[in-house]
């Protein structure tokens, strides 16, 4: 079949439309009786469309599914398949927006069909399930968001944000020795800090945690946090697998206290609220712990790292598929450098497919560990875009950890070596055990959010996924990242400063350089990708689109009752 190319397609709508599709109504067919749905279908199973029109036609059939009462389902269904498989428009530039043309209108077939025709229904579902496994990005990415924000039962009914008080009262109690004498909370051992969290063992076994608020954040955050603590509480038995959910010291005035100021001494204590702001709660011995240690005492070894990325995949996908998703496993960033003047604040959005800023360094504390998710502040309720996001992310997140697992065997091989040549950690990689990790994520997260644990591994995960992740992961190629004249000139002198201090450079460095005159390139990596450059492995993407594809439609049949038949 030979299809022309038409230029590439902006936008259409009914006055955009070619002469002979243009107007508020179709042309007229010879049987008058044939509606407008299906004159158009049949055009495109009829004749051999370029690729302008056939998307022209795609849309008008859309608008008017919109209209028509009677939708003759069949032969709109056979024109979107008939477009969906035709192999001369997937090396069209826009092919994408043709793609996801057809995936909006069968869409709108098969939800008018739930329920009423669930054939019609289960052939859309099978005819965007089988472009998850296709070796066409465009189509590819058409069906991933196509069922990746199919709507779910759960969307009726999300659950409300934590209630949290909206303002500090005058006085809050001060966390000392006394305090904690009051509800029963003995420490032992001393304090010591991690990151911006003093902890104490205490006498019952578990930790006392005090998470200290930063200069310049919002005490709500600290709040919703441990809002979020008590609502998962009383939904922990919904969950099925073990989740240690940290308790918070309540209060009458709420949750916060403040810091005695003799406990917030320390490395951290000038980035710290000068209100002393903190929310203690009591957690479990093993909170501390991450996946990926890189102490030989603390490492996992390959049973235990298996367990644990694959319960808490499972916790992942299990939350979110009751509305509530944890929203950053591991802090995902495009751009770091850039963060102070982008509206995305730098953050990563997976589906542009870019750069993957400082991924080691990423994995270093994720926000789960042998006792479950933690940093429950990034906890939302989520539906639709938003969902399919998210899943996306949490794959990409435990992927991750999973590789610097391999990587904190020798944390200090990274960058370059002597020569200047990339560090290669390729031997670190253990090739059938990252196989097994990856396999008991996938499986764990579907699960979770399905409900139900996959017959099989699913087609769309990229056969060279693990050799692609060794090499991507293993090997440094991509150390430089660039803080541009734009960016020097948005900070103030100690603030640019204390950023090139930040990213290794001394003192004496940094008051050399003048500020605003050329960009600077800065060895911060490894990153996945080059600065302002597509990611590296981007097979990690397709993994993740397909996934949550994957997980999105897997529930939207059961709940319809769509199981092939």
């Amino acid at each position: 079949m030979k299809v022309k190319t038409k230029a590439a397609i902006q936008v259409v709508d009914s006055d955009a439309a070619p002469a002979a599709f243009s107007g508020t109504s179709p042309p007229k067919a010879k049987d008058a009786n044939v509606t407008p749905l299906a004159y158009f279908s049949r055009s495109l199973l009829e004749a051999d469309q370029d690729f302008g029109t056939a998307f022209m036609v795609v849309n008008r059939i859309q608008e008017l599914l919109k209209k028509e009462r009677h939708v003759p389902a069949d032969s709109v269904l056979q024109a979107c398949e008939r477009v969906w498989q035709t192999p001369a428009y997937r090396d069209q530039k826009q092919a994408y927006f043709l793609y996801r043309s057809v995936s909006d209108t069968a869409q709108q077939v098969m939800m008018g069909a739930l329920h009423k025709e669930e054939a019609v229904a289960r052939r859309v579902l099978d005819l965007l399930l089988s472009g998850l496994a296709s070796p066409h990005e465009s189509l590819r990415r058409a069906a991933c968001e196509g069922l990746g924000m199919l709507p779910l039962a759960v969307d009726r009914r999300l659950p409300p944000e934590p209630e949290t008080r909206p303002s500090l009262p005058a006085a809050l109690p001060v966390l000392d020795q006394d305090w904690l004498a009051r509800r029963n909370i003995r420490t032992i051992n001393g304090w010591s800090w991690a990151g911006r969290s003093l902890r104490a063992p205490t006498r019952s076994g578990a930790i006392l945690v005090v998470k200290c608020l930063r200069k310049g954040e919002d005490p709500a955050a600290l709040q919703r946090e441990a809002a979020w603590m008590q609502h998962l509480a009383g939904c922990a038995h919904r969950l099925k697998r073990p989740f240690h959910i940290p308790q918070p010291l309540e209060h009458r005035d709420g949750w916060l206290v403040r810091t005695p100021r003799s406990l917030a001494r320390g490395g951290t204590e000038a980035s710290l609220h000068p209100k002393g702001y903190a929310l203690a709660f009591l957690a479990p011995s093993d909170y501390f712990s991450y996946p990926n240690e890189a102490s030989p005492d603390r490492r996992l070894g390959a049973a235990a790292i298996c367990e644990v990325l694959g319960r808490n995949a499972y916790l992942m996908g299990r939350l979110t598929a009751l509305g509530i998703a944890h929203t950053a496993p591991i802090p995902l960033f495009h751009n770091r450098a850039q963060g102070h003047r982008r509206e995305d604040e730098g953050h990563y959005r997976w589906t542009h497919r870019g750069r993957l800023d400082r991924w080691l360094a990423s994995c270093r504390h994720p926000n789960f560990g042998v006792s479950g998710l933690r940093d429950f502040e990034h906890f939302a309720a989520v539906a639709g875009r938003r969902r399919y996001e998210v899943i996306g992310s949490h794959l990409i997140s435990l992927l991750l950890v999973a590789g610097s697992y391999f990587r904190q065997k020798a944390p200090r091989r990274v960058g370059f070596d002597t020569a200047g040549r990339p560090v290669d950690a390729r031997d670190l990689f253990d090739r059938g055990l990252l196989k097994t990790i990856v396999a008991e994520i996938w499986q764990s997260y579907a699960e979770g959010f399905s409900g139900a644990a996959p017959a099989e591994s699913p087609p769309h995960i990229p056969a060279n996924l693990i050799d692609r992740m060794i090499d991507e992961m293993g090997v440094d190629r991509h150390m430089e990242e660039i803080l541009r004249v734009a960016d020097q000139e948005a900070m103030s002198r100690p603030m640019f400063l204390s950023f090139l201090q930040s990213r290794g450079f001394s003192l004496a460095q940094s008051q050399g350089l003048t500020q605003g005159r050329a960009d600077i390139p800065l060895m911060t990596g490894p990153h996945l990708g080059g600065f302002n450059q597509p990611i590296s492995l981007p097979e990690l993407i397709d993994f993740a689109a397909a996934g949550a594809a994957h997980c999105v439609a897997e529930r939207f049949r059961n709940e319809n009752v769509l199981a092939s038949r």
